[in-house]
């Protein structure tokens, strides 16, 4: 919706408004470079979230994938989900014990610095004994 607002304001600032020819010329101009820069800061943002979300997406089963291969973890009494969003990574479910769910934390943990990830955690298991 910026960029239309934008160019909708380069279009009215051509037609001259009021001013001289030459000045109307240099303010069109001015504020067409400004609206490409505008375009591009958008495209660039654009890039960097879907990046971010690529990059939670690859999260979720790398983190899967080191919890089942943890012997302790890997029981048909504990049940653990994992979901990432751009902001956090989240693991839900249920394990046995507090310990296996600061193991499952700690594993999460060290697979988000090993993926330079910006998400945080947040460890809801709860515990079923």
């Amino acid at each position: 919706m910026r960029p239309i607002y934008l160019l909708l304001l380069a279009s009215i600032a051509m037609c001259g408004c009021g001013s001289d020819n030459k000045s109307a010329g240099k303010d069109s101009e001015s504020f067409g470079q400004k609206v490409a820069e505008q375009t591009q800061n958008a495209s660039s943002d654009a890039v960097e979230t879907s990046k971010d979300l690529q990059a939670a997406a690859m999260l979720t089963p790398k983190i899967k994938l080191a919890i089942s291969a943890d012997k302790q973890l890997n029981d048909s009494k504990n049940l653990i989900n994992v979901d990432s969003t751009e902001e956090k990574v989240t693991l839900e479910g249920h394990v046995t014990s507090i310990a296996l769910k600061e193991i499952a934390g700690t594993i999460a943990t060290k697979i988000l610095k090993e993926s330079e990830a910006k998400q945080s955690l947040d460890n809801k298991l709860e515990i079923k004994p």
